[in-house]
């Protein structure tokens, strides 16, 4: 898939070089590694494999006590899935070596048993929202259709008012219906549908790994919940079903968070025409925010709420992308790019914002398609 790179009018208008910054970047990328910012050292990684066994445990420990120490086990459970995320993130990226070797391999295997998300759904889709972060291409009708896969998530959210003609393009008037009635109510329905990704993103894993032929992958996504319920059943003090039940809010506690630390760094930036963007470090700094609030903020988002600095150097070692923040800024500034950086309050009233127009903008392209059906219409 290519695009021409032509030089964007808005780029010229704002006074954007796109150029430049690609240089400036390289020169940062080069200190960068001089000073070992690229090293995920042997104490980090053994610390991160320790994490990985340690806090299930403790959070299944905590359930056979009951009562506030079971409801602490399930916050413990809740936040161990969003950070074997960022370590399965962290060895797709190759920041522990490349992730074909045996000892990546195995890393991928202990996560999914402890995560029940795989790699072969995940680093695909990751790769592609890396290289066109919040990025479209038009099609023949000139309707914006999705490269990134993150913000394509019809028919149940809009993330975007430029998505909205995309959202409704349904071969059947039942689809149209189905994705403008959840769009009407989408600010409500979000945080909601933000606690249930977990599922659907094991879900994904699961159907992607057996249909690609990976199947001790796909077994081992599928006995993440097998064990899972298995134990809560067994180890609750209670009847079994309170057991199941811990599991399943620790997985939406889970699953919020870590939808949350995704459309935080996105969701309200530009969405783009992939050929009216020019090259690689343009297309981060257009569309990518960060939102550093506080270090436990930072430790809960896995670093990955220095968005802007991951994305202009995905292989970096997590703990170090805080140090480039600054760095980053001016580089963006003097190049003509804004540094998009607010707390996480800001960055949800964005989003929540960004989804608001986008729900309105979704009522009103319906509105105007249906108005050009009516009978007697003169165009």
């Amino acid at each position: 898939m290519t695009f021409a790179l032509e030089e964007d009018s808005d780029s010229r208008v704002s006074g954007r070089d796109a150029k430049a910054l690609a240089r400036r970047m390289a020169a940062l990328k080069a200190e960068a590694k001089e000073k070992g910012y690229f090293v995920v050292p042997l104490w980090e990684q053994a610390f991160r494999i320790g994490e990985l066994l340690l806090m299930p445990a403790i959070a299944f420990a905590l359930l056979t006590q009951g009562g506030l120490a079971a409801a602490l086990g399930a916050i413990v459970l809740g936040v161990h899935y969003p950070r074997t995320a960022y370590l399965s993130h962290d060895i797709a990226h190759e920041q522990w070596g490349p992730r074909k070797e045996k000892f990546a391999q195995f890393m991928f295997m202990l996560a999914e048993i402890t995560q029940g998300f795989g790699p072969t759904w995940w680093v695909e889709k990751h790769e592609l929202h890396h290289a066109f972060p919040n990025a479209c291409k038009a099609g023949q009708d000139g309707v914006l259709i999705p490269i990134d896969g993150d913000i394509d998530a019809r028919p149940f959210i809009v993330w975007d008012k430029a998505l909205a003609d995309f959202n409704l393009n349904w071969k059947t008037e039942t689809g149209r219906a189905i994705a403008l009635m959840l769009a009407r109510i989408q600010t409500f329905l979000f945080f909601p549908m933000l606690a249930i990704a977990r599922f659907n993103w094991s879900w994904q894993s699961i159907d992607v790994a057996f249909r690609n032929g990976q199947k001790l992958e796909g077994v081992l996504c599928v006995a993440h919940w097998v064990l899972g319920l298995t134990l809560a059943g067994f180890l609750t003090p209670g009847a079994a079903w309170t057991g199941w039940v811990w599991f399943l809010v620790a997985q939406l506690i889970g699953g919020l968070i870590l939808a949350c630390v995704f459309v935080l760094s996105h969701t309200g930036m530009e969405v783009y025409d992939a050929s009216d963007a020019e090259g690689f470090y343009d297309r981060q700094a257009r569309s990518t925010r960060d939102t550093p609030t506080s270090a436990f903020f930072d430790w809960l988002a896995g670093g990955l709420n220095s968005q802007i600095e991951h994305h202009m150097f995905p292989t970096m070692a997590r703990r170090n992308l805080a140090r480039m923040r600054e760095p980053t800024r001016q580089a963006m500034i003097e190049c003509g790019y804004s540094y998009d950086s607010i707390t996480n309050r800001e960055a949800m009233q964005e989003v929540l914002r960004a989804l608001k127009e986008a729900s309105e903008a979704m009522v009103t392209t319906a509105s105007a398609r249906q108005a050009l059906r009516a009978p007697g219409f003169m165009g």
